[in-house]
C-alpha cells in the first residue's frame, strides 16, 4: 500500500507521541518510583517537559512562518490555523509529567492521560491537513464539466434517447473496469453493467425496476457535485481507484461529466458517491469481484 496521507499521518502521529511523550512520562514514573532521588527527577522532569513543549511550539509554528516563504496561492488563514495547532501541541510533554506525577488516583490519571494523547492526536491531524493546504506542492482534484448533450450520445451511441436520465458510471482500479449504465424512465428504472476482469473478459448484466430514492439521490449528488481539491507534500506512482461519471438529461437537453480520481485518500464527497453507486450494484445482486448474475 502507498504511502500518503491516508497513512502518513497515523504513522507520524504515533512516532511523534513517543518522541514528545515517552521522556517526560518516563521520568515521571520514576519520580513515583525513587522516592530518595524525588526531588532531582521532579526538577529534571518539568526543565525538559517545558524544553519539549518550547521545542514543539517553535519547531510547529514559529520555525514554519519564518523559515518557509508562504507561496502566493497560499491562504494565510491555513498558514496561521497551522501555526496555532502548532503551538497547541506544546501541551502534550507537559501534561504527560503533570499527570503521571500529580497525586490522584492510578484511574484517573490513565484517563486524563489518555485524554492527553486523543487531544494531541487530533489537533496533529488538523495540523498536518492545514499544513497541506497552506504549503503542499502536489494537488488532488476533481472535475465537473457541463456539456452538450450531443457530446454524450456521439460517444455512447448505444444509449437509449427515449429515457429521461441516463448515467454512465465506471469504476476503474489498475486494469480493472467496472461500467454501470442506469436509463430511467417514466415507468422503469434500469441497469446495466459491463465488468472488465483482470483477465480482460467482459461480464454483461442486466436488471430492472431499481429503487427510485436510491437512484433520485445518487442523480441528485451528480447534479449537484462540485469538485473538491485537497494538496499533499509526499505524492505517490501508485494506481489509485476512480470514477468517471457521465449524466445525460433527456428533459433539460444537458450533460453533466465528472471525473473523481483518488478516491482512497481524498474526497469525501467523491467517495460518497461512489459508494452509493457500487451499493446499487450491490442491491442489484451484480458482484464486481466474482462478475454478474441474474437470479
Amino acid at each position: 500500500m502507498e504511502l500518503t496521507e491516508t497513512l502518513a499521518l497515523p504513522i507520524g502521529t504515533i512516532a511523534l507521541v513517543i518522541i514528545f511523550a515517552i521522556i517526560p512520562f518516563i521520568l515521571g514514573i520514576f519520580v513515583n518510583i525513587f522516592t530518595k532521588f524525588r526531588k532531582a527527577f521532579l526538577i529534571a522532569g518539568r526543565v525538559i517537559s517545558i524544553l519539549l513543549a518550547i521545542f514543539i511550539a517553535v519547531g510547529y509554528s514559529v520555525g514554519i512562518a519564518y523559515s518557509i516563504e508562504i507561496p502566493i496561492d497560499a491562504w494565510p488563514f491555513y498558514v496561521y490555523a497551522c501555526c496555532f495547532c502548532g503551538l497547541t501541541m506544546g501541551f502534550l510533554p507537559l501534561s504527560t509529567f503533570y499527570f503521571t506525577t500529580c497525586k490522584k488516583s492510578k484511574k484517573r490519571r490513565a484517563c486524563y492521560l489518555a485524554i492527553s494523547f486523543i487531544a494531541f492526536s487530533l489537533i496533529f491531524s488538523g495540523y498536518v491537513v492545514l499544513y497541506n493546504r497552506a504549503y503542499g506542492k502536489i494537488s488532488y482534484q476533481t472535475e465537473r464539466l457541463e456539456l452538450s448533450i450531443n457530446e454524450f450520445y456521439t460517444d455512447h451511441p448505444e444509449a437509449d434517447k427515449n429515457s429521461e436520465i441516463n448515467v454512465l458510471a465506471s469504476f476503474g482500479e489498475g486494469v480493472a473496469w467496472l461500467t454501470a449504465d442506469i436509463s430511467v424512465y417514466k415507468d422503469s428504472i434500469t441497469l446495466k453493467t459491463v465488468i472488465i476482469n483482470d483477465d480482460q473478459k467482459p461480464d454483461s448484466c442486466y436488471h430492472n425496476d431499481l429503487p427510485l430514492d436510491l437512484v433520485q439521490d445518487i442523480i441528485d449528488e451528480i447534479i449537484y457535485y462540485e469538485p473538491e481539491i485537497e494538496y499533499a507534500m509526499i505524492g505517490d506512482f501508485c494506481s489509485h481507484p476512480s470514477l468517471s461519471i457521465e449524466l445525460a438529461d433527456n428533459k433539460n437537453a444537458k450533460m453533466v461529466k465528472l471525473y473523481l480520481p483518488d478516491l482512497d485518500g481524498f474526497h469525501p464527497n467523491a467517495q460518497r458517491l461512489a459508494k452509493k453507486i457500487n451499493n446499487l450494484i450491490e442491491d442489484s445482486k451484480i458482484d464486481p469481484t466474482k462478475g454478474c448474475r441474474n437470479d
